[in-house]
């Protein structure tokens, strides 16, 4: 009885053994069916199942042990009991390896993590928590080989665009036309094409297998390449389909011309690396229409036209000037908008990246959510804290149906610029203040030279800086970013017009703000001469207008790719102002802005003084010492008496400065006699009614005045400017009431 006793408890202990011993393998199922979790955190719990399991066998194995020596009398049929109990368990472990084995990917090796994407098992959440999921993926994309284009040496080079990727891998051959393409010496992972039609075949092993892989690109049978430019000096592009906004390079026969009724002038074409084939350039606005279209001697003509931007990137967007880069975002990376409702499915694939040239930089894919109009970017962007980077979207074929770039950076939350008036005032243009703010440790630090003459103040969260008026100054690059962070290139622009003249054909180098003096002979039918305005940027108006009446202004087109506009004066030779030598006529510019009409007067045609005048005295230089203020400020007040309007105004400001007393001996007398002096030769020159009563006066004065004008030409254009302001005096209050609001 003791013995029976004895063994029922061991059997009853050896039970509780055994049961222990399949808890281990049902931890061990489980941690199998969530194997999407956290591999180093799978690892280590299978680890601590498997040491249990082990305990559990040699604790079992132990009281196996006792039983035997217990049950002497009947040890057959306690073995022929645990024998299938061990063989069951056997065949369970057998059946877990194995199925372990077959779920590891090959090539992997046994103690590696797998990649998210290649795990397997079960997902963690529920079916209801993965139905709440954004379908948005992230993952590694396998890039296909593109066609290019880069600049080097002025010349347009064609090429087969290997990914880094592929580059390792044995047999690697890229064809055209079943022929071998050579590889560039100078750019790493790119084949020159040799012809611009056919088909380009890449060819690649891949695997333990060495299995053979290929990538197709067919090229238009047209013989017509388009591409897509990019970066900040547009020498670089990427093939695409269809032209929407922004820089384009097309690649056709040199036999080509562009029809310019239907796609306008574009540049001078330039050098391509294939032989009989030219590059043009053509610039496309957001929500263009415009067309790219070429006369051909074969079919007549080819039209491509162009296509609305299907995405873009939006968000905190910034005041920045940049030219042929993206847009600048602060304070986090933008989200990309779908501009109509079948863009996000019709794009399998977007890529982003870090925008440049060289080996290595990063980038990222993800299949965007079909439904919802804005995406998100991976985190890894706003992880990066700044920089450029570009959008590329690719179809279900991962063909490139649209690229984009844009720059974003974290520290950076503003950007404030008081546009001022475009046209100048009496006085000229006036420094602009701008504002940076950003957080702190966040540096601005100018590049270029003309950035380096503006006044810079730092504070803790901001950076004021103050341009000054001048016309190198107006654009100016910045380098924004933290200290020992990513950084931003940065462009303010301050709006401003100025003019100059010189020759037709060669843009001035020195611009005025101020008005100019325009001889006659400068309108003679053989003058070269012409004015010339410089533009804020391109593509700031599309045309000007300019004369000394508008209802007979010319107008000029302003280019689309230049910021200055030549007026040629003999234009205007045959006008009848011109023709009138007798009085002082203004020469004019009009320019469309979004608040209406602006109207500018920047020179004047001069009267000619009497000939009579000019033979009975000579020109002399002025002794400004022997002339009598009193006996000149009696002048000014004859001449005052019989004049009206802005001149009599100008007149009388000019008296009230007359020095009384003693001051009329002090050295400061001498800018009266000069006003003086000069204001009577601006009433000379207007003339109008009062002319006949204004030539009364002394000859003597005349010839003074003569000589005053001819010696002080600042001073006469700081009248003129004044005599403007008075006569335009409601347009000039409004101006100056619209920089007060923009200030404020």
């Amino acid at each position: 009885m003791e013995a029976e006793e004895a063994q029922r408890k061991i059997e009853d202990e050896l039970r509780r053994e055994e049961e222990e011993l399949e808890k281990p393998e049902e931890e061990h199922q489980r941690l199998e069916e969530e194997v999407g979790r956290d591999t180093g955190e799978e690892e280590e719990q299978r680890r601590e199942a498997e040491g249990a399991r082990q305990k559990a066998e040699e604790k079992a194995s132990h009281k196996a042990r006792e039983l035997q020596e217990v049950e002497e009398e009947s040890p057959r049929s306690e073995e022929e009991r645990k024998s299938p109990d061990e063989e069951t368990r056997r065949n369970g472990e057998e059946a877990l390896r194995k199925a372990e084995k077959e779920e590891r990917p090959k090539g992997k090796p046994e103690g590696k993590p797998l990649e998210p994407g290649e795990r397997g098992g079960r997902p963690r959440d529920t079916a209801q928590d993965h139905e709440k999921q954004p379908a948005q993926e992230t993952k590694s994309r396998h890039p296909k080989p593109e066609i290019i284009c880069w600049k080097r040496e002025r010349q347009w080079i064609l090429g087969v665009e290997v990914p880094e990727e592929l580059l390792e891998n044995s047999g690697l051959v890229v064809l055209q036309n079943a022929s071998s393409l050579s590889q560039d010496g100078y750019r790493e992972g790119c084949w020159r094409l040799e012809q611009a039609f056919g088909e380009v075949v890449v060819h690649w092993n891949e695997g333990e297998d060495e299995d053979v892989r290929e990538s197709k690109i067919s090229l238009s049978e047209e013989h017509c390449l388009l591409f897509k430019l990019t970066g900040q000096n547009q020498n670089q592009g990427r093939r695409v389909k269809f032209p929407s906004s922004g820089s384009h390079l097309v690649v056709v026969p040199e036999t080509w011309e562009p029809d310019e009724a239907l796609s306008g002038s574009p540049p001078p074409p330039e050098p391509v690396s294939l032989a009989g084939y030219k590059a043009h350039f053509f610039d496309f606005e957001k929500d263009g229409d415009r067309k790219i279209a070429f006369r051909t001697p074969a079919s007549g003509s080819l039209v491509i036209q162009s296509k609305v931007s299907r995405f873009e990137p939006v968000g905190n967007r910034l005041n920045d000037a940049s030219e042929n880069i993206g847009p600048l975002f602060g304070e986090r990376p933008p989200q990309i908008r779908a501009l109509d409702d079948q863009a996000w499915r019709d794009s399998k694939t977007v890529v982003v990246g870090e925008e440049g040239s060289g080996k290595g930089r990063w980038r990222k894919s993800f299949n965007p959510v079909p439904e919802g109009t804005e995406q998100d970017l991976p985190s890894e962007v706003a992880a990066k804290k700044g920089g450029w980077y570009f959008l590329r979207f690719y179809d279900m074929n991962d063909d490139l149906i649209e690229s984009l770039d844009f720059r974003f950076i974290c520290a950076l939350r503003e950007i404030r610029i008081p546009q001022p008036f475009p046209l100048p005032f009496e006085d000229g243009h006036r420094p602009v203040r701008v504002e940076f703010l950003h957080e702190s440790g966040c540096a601005v630090q100018p590049i270029n030279g003309s950035a380096s003459s503006a006044q810079i103040e730092y504070e803790n969260d901001k950076t004021i800086l103050s341009i000054p008026p001048d016309p190198t100054c107006d654009e100016t690059r910045w380098l924004v970013g933290p200290k020992g962070g990513p950084q931003v290139e940065v462009t303010i622009l301050v709006e401003r017009l100025w003019w100059a003249v010189g020759e037709e054909g060669n843009a001035p180098s020195e611009w005025e703000d101020q008005l100019l003096t325009l001889p006659r002979d400068d309108f003679a039918a053989t003058s070269k001469k012409a004015l010339w305005l410089r533009l804020p940027r391109r593509r700031w108006v599309d045309r000007v207008l300019v004369g000394f009446e508008q209802p007979k202004a010319r107008s000029y087109t302003a280019k689309v790719m230049e910021k200055t506009v030549a007026i040629p004066l003999r234009d205007f030779g045959d006008s009848q102002k011109v023709g009138n030598r007798t009085q002082e006529h203004s020469f004019k510019v009009w320019i469309k802005r979004d608040d209406g009409l602006v109207e500018k007067v920047i020179a004047f045609i001069p009267a000619e003084l009497l000939t009579t005048v000019r033979q009975e005295f000579p020109i002399s230089r002025l002794n400004l010492a022997k002339i009598s203020i009193p006996r000149l400020a009696s002048v000014l007040a004859g001449l005052r008496r019989v004049t009206r309007g802005p001149l009599r105004l100008l007149i009388k400001e000019v008296h009230h400065e007359h020095p009384k007393g003693r001051a009329a001996r002090r050295a400061e007398s001498v800018e009266f006699v000069k006003k003086a002096l000069c204001v009577i030769a601006f009433s000379l020159e207007l003339g109008g009614e009062e002319q006949s009563q204004i030539l009364s006066v002394k000859n003597h004065w005349i010839v003074k005045a003569r000589c005053a004008r001819d010696e002080f030409p600042e001073v006469m254009s700081r009248l003129r400017n004044r005599y403007e302001k008075l006569k335009t005096g409601r347009a000039h209050q409004a101006g100056s009431m619209r920089e007060r609001r923009m200030a404020e």
